[in-house]
């Protein structure tokens, strides 16, 4: 009897020990993975929030909450928030102990900004306007928060704002008038509110003031902010005494001519906004270095009118107070690569850059001051995204998002020194390993017309090297976009060669991340350079791989 059950017990173990075959992508897979946010750490590095959206098929069944780990990975991810409504915007107090953010709970007519403790408690609402309020960032004293609503012209506080909806509202017509630009925004009709900022003070009682409420400046036919991410991106200068910004002045000329944006200063009491920059070029995203005495920002060159239809994205500087008429100094002139985001070690001297290139997003570093723009690391699979440094640690800490072809994003630490990652949070993990995929392969050729071109190969699952398979071939647009090694909800790659297709991507020429000059060579030739560019991928990539049947082949 002993034996007989000693024998059930092992067979037990085995079966547990097998290998569990995995099975190819499904839609569920794309749709379901939960999607992990950008995290942002304290100022003395001991914590990194971010939000976890659990998405569904019923959207009433969604949920986005605010999760927190340590950065030195001691604890798992917990939830801080539980609730229905979408919860982001994060940023923290300048003494690391609480979290303001926007959410729209039960009871709420729009969003608002709500604060909590990181030890945890019911969060306290710290607005009530019909418009809603969004992108918190709080006064370097801690002791009021920026934010910024979408409000009706000339209406100076709440009541107002309540006012014009309603009397829009009760109207009998839904009919519009345009007499002015813009009026459409890729896929939405644009109506007539605009983006203000906002201050309250934390003190019981206080109520929010619109700076820009009654200003000249908003007056303007050309003010606004029409692009995706929707913010005037406000800081708070270090004294708190003013708040820096960006938009647009000239919207309305945007029917013939590109339009610019430049950065702007306006006093934390209210007044007239004063420009810091100025010129056909652009610039935006003004970030100040946490010593206070410099202020970086994102450089666009001007298009048209002869120039480039492609400019990279540089950054640059300018010296802290700004001095009348001062001019922001470019830092990444001779960098051929685009910025996409920038951070600052917390001694003031470095910044990490994200950045495009040959189909990943990877870290690069730069003196703070200006100088040669160095690879962080070697990334060969996978990206970069949302970098956050703490400013106030005792060394420099790296936290970002990392993902690829295989690897939704989740949140990691990187070592400043080696580049290595160390997860922080595993929210995937578990259906990652059942699926039967592989990281992409990538190879080189040289065009007809001598360019080196980058490539991407996605393989079908249960990929056998002996068998044909037939080839997709993956057109990107843009065109100055590219492809690269990352997990797409839109386009999801493996999905594409779930049923069985080799699927090849082509960073043709007008492909980003390759360089200024391979990204604006495509103008005045956007057909027939790009496709037998992509042509001549097909054919190299039947040439290299025996797996893949030249007599099945497709495009999309």
């Amino acid at each position: 009897m002993r034996g007989k059950t000693l024998s059930i017990v092992l067979g037990i173990f085995v079966i547990a020990g097998a290998a569990w075959p995995k099975r190819p992508i499904t839609h569920e897979d794309v749709w379901l993975m939960k999607r992990v946010g950008a995290p942002v750490v304290s100022p003395d590095g001991k914590w990194a929030v971010f939000s976890v959206r659990e998405p569904s098929y019923d959207a009433q069944k969604e949920v986005t909450d605010l999760w927190i780990v340590p950065v030195d990975g001691s604890q798992q991810a917990k939830r801080l928030t539980f609730t229905k409504g979408p919860e982001g915007d994060v940023d923290w107090s300048p003494d690391s102990t609480r979290i303001a953010f926007s959410a729209k709970r039960e009871g709420d007519e729009a969003p608002q900004i709500y604060i909590i403790p990181i030890t945890g408690g019911e969060a306290v609402r710290l607005t009530a306007l019909s418009t809603g309020a969004a992108g918190p960032k709080w006064r370097p004293d801690g002791k009021a928060l920026l934010f910024e609503s979408r409000v009706y012209p000339g209406a100076n506080d709440d009541a107002a704002n309540r006012r014009i909806a309603q009397e829009r509202k009760n109207r009998k017509y839904n009919a519009r008038m345009y007499e002015r630009l813009p009026f459409r925004f890729w896929d939405r009709w644009l109506d007539d509110t605009q983006l203000h900022i906002f201050v309250q003070a934390l003190t019981e009682g206080s109520q929010p003031r619109d700076l820009l409420a009654g200003t000249k400046f908003v007056q303007q036919p050309g003010f606004g902010k029409i692009e995706m991410e929707d913010t005037l991106n406000p800081a708070w200068s270090p004294d708190g005494d003013s708040i820096v910004f960006d938009c647009s002045t000239d919207l309305d000329r945007s029917m013939d001519r590109f339009t610019t944006n430049h950065v702007f200063r306006i006093p934390s009491q209210g007044g007239e906004p004063e420009a810091l920059t100025s010129g056909e070029d652009s610039y935006g995203g003004a970030v100040f270095r946490p010593d206070g005495k410099a202020l970086y920002m994102k450089h666009d060159r001007a298009y048209g009118s002869g120039m480039k239809l492609y400019t990279l994205t540089r950054l640059a500087m300018l010296a802290w107070p700004a001095a009348a008429g001062a001019k922001p100094r470019i830092l990444t002139e001779g960098w051929d690569r685009s910025v996409d985001s920038f951070r600052f070690a917390p001694d003031n001297r470095t910044v990490y850059i994200t950045a495009e290139e040959h189909g990943h997003d990877r870290l690069f570093v730069t003196p703070a001051e200006g100088g040669e723009v160095k690879s962080h690391h070697e990334v060969t699979v996978g990206g970069y995204s949302g970098l956050s440094i703490p400013s106030k640690a005792a060394a420099t800490l790296l936290v970002a998002s990392w993902f690829s072809t295989t690897n939704p994003p989740e949140v990691f630490r990187i070592d400043p020194a080696r580049g290595s990652r160390t997860a922080l949070t595993h929210f995937n993990d578990g259906r990652v390993a059942e699926i039967d995929w592989q990281p992409v392969r990538e190879f080189w050729f040289t065009s007809k017309k001598g360019t080196r071109i980058h490539n991407m190969v996605v393989l079908p699952p249960a990929f056998d090297e002996s068998k044909k398979y037939p080839l997709m071939v993956f057109m990107h647009g843009g065109p100055h976009n590219q492809w690269k090694d990352q997990f797409f909800l839109r386009w999801n790659f493996q999905y594409i060669a779930s049923p069985g297709y080799v699927v090849l991507m082509t960073n043709y020429t007008g492909s980003s991340g390759f360089g200024e000059e391979f990204a604006a060579a495509i103008n005045k030739d956007p057909l027939q350079r790009p496709a037998a560019e992509i042509n001549q991928a097909a054919d190299e990539a039947i040439r290299r791989f025996p797996f893949i049947d030249a007599k099945r082949q497709v495009a999309g």
